[in-house]
């Protein structure tokens, strides 16, 4: 079986973490993987592509204003898909989805769209993303498949989309709890006191993450707990913009701008919370490989984060606010009981829901209905 992905770059992010982790699971099923950028540039991700054994290839997609060339572009994807025989392709930008649809279609093999977040939409480009799902699932057969609650609720309810729904999943051979040894050699090694409290987030730098309210409650936390660090990890559009409000707020010796890192469980491990206040999410990786790693979390009450605590309290969640926010940091700095016990029930959470086998295989059997 030869699948093709299709993004729009190879990034630092939650889908395309998930398909590397995932590589050789789907190479012992028999499937030859290839992954597609559509993007202008690549991504810096491409590396981790190519180690697990992924085929690379760099199509640049003209804008859909040069209609001419977007024939053309997709001319060549049909001579592509001709000369390599592709079996599946798997679609997982919406930019993309329509036209890799048709393709698909022509070709007479099929495809897939994976619905990775809360797509937001205005009334006038309503009809239009409507159009989209509806053409690319009834003509031209392509199957929808959402990674969570929120979004198979929001397909289903905005859009009348039923979709398959297939969690995300994580790798546990590299998230998994440390022994408190382990905690204090890395702390050693990365300069941070056994006694600070260490706040984290994971994530890209935009506006829907919402860090400036990390960095907003952390002024608030550190009036009460003075000893107190935040690591940020990632790198995105509005990573200057944080750095000038931390200054601006007199914190910057507080927060530690760790960009994106390859060892994120390194950073998990020496912290004590984890915090997400994003404006809403698919399903959140990063919070899934924190709980794995047994470290509290604290989330917004939004669409994406609020399926943590579907069947259970797994987590920490409050209203957008931060005071709120601060308030909830410093109590389970003084609740370490109730730390201890979110942690463990959200670890046997992610481990049952998440299961990178389980879920890639449920994958797997959805290519695999494809070529019966």
């Amino acid at each position: 079986m030869k699948v093709i992905h299709i993004l729009h770059s190879l990034k630092y992010s939650g889908a395309e973490i998930m398909y590397v982790d995932a590589a050789p699971f789907f190479q012992e099923k028999g499937c030859e993987v290839t992954v597609m950028a559509t993007a202008i540039e690549i991504g810096d991700y491409v590396g981790n592509f190519q180690k697990v054994g992924y085929s690379i290839l760099h199509m640049p997609i003209p804008p859909l204003k040069n209609y001419f060339s977007r024939i053309i572009y997709y001319k060549n994807i049909l001579a592509l898909i001709n000369s390599e025989k592709y079996n599946v392709i798997h679609i997982h930008g919406f930019g993309t989805l329509w036209g890799f649809a048709l393709c698909a279609w022509i070709s007479k093999i099929r495809s897939v769209y994976t619905v990775h977040n809360i797509l937001a939409t205005h009334f006038y480009s309503y009809p239009y993303h409507l159009f989209l799902r509806f053409t690319a699932k009834y003509l031209f057969n392509c199957s929808f498949h959402s990674i969570s609650d929120s979004v198979y609720n929001h397909e289903k309810k905005l859009y009348f989309n039923k979709t398959l729904k297939i969690y995300n999943w994580y790798n546990d051979e590299r998230y998994f709890t440390a022994t408190d040894k382990e905690k204090y050699k890395i702390r050693n090694e990365l300069q941070i006191d056994n006694d600070t409290l260490v706040l984290i987030s994971v994530g890209g730098c935009s506006g829907v993450k919402r860090h400036s309210d990390i960095l907003k409650a952390l002024t608030l936390v550190l009036e009460k707990i003075p000893n107190t660090v935040y690591l940020h990890l990632g790198k995105g559009d509005m990573e200057c913009e944080e750095k000038i409000l931390a200054k601006t707020l007199g914190i910057s010796d507080k927060v530690i701008f760790c960009n994106n890192q390859e060892d994120v469980r390194k950073y998990l491990i020496v912290s004590d919370i984890y915090l997400m206040p994003s404006k809403f999410e698919g399903i959140s990786l990063t919070t899934i490989e924190s709980m794995a790693c047994g470290i509290p979390t604290i989330l917004y009450d939004v669409p994406g984060l609020r399926d943590f605590n579907a069947n259970g309290e797994n987590c920490i969640l409050i209203p957008e606010c931060v005071q709120k926010l601060a308030e909830m940091v410093i109590y389970l700095n003084l609740n370490p009981e109730k730390s201890f016990e979110i942690s463990k029930v959200a670890k046997k959470f992610v481990e049952r829901n998440f299961n990178l086998k389980k879920n890639a295989n449920e994958i797997f059997q959805l290519y695999n209905c494809f070529i019966k």
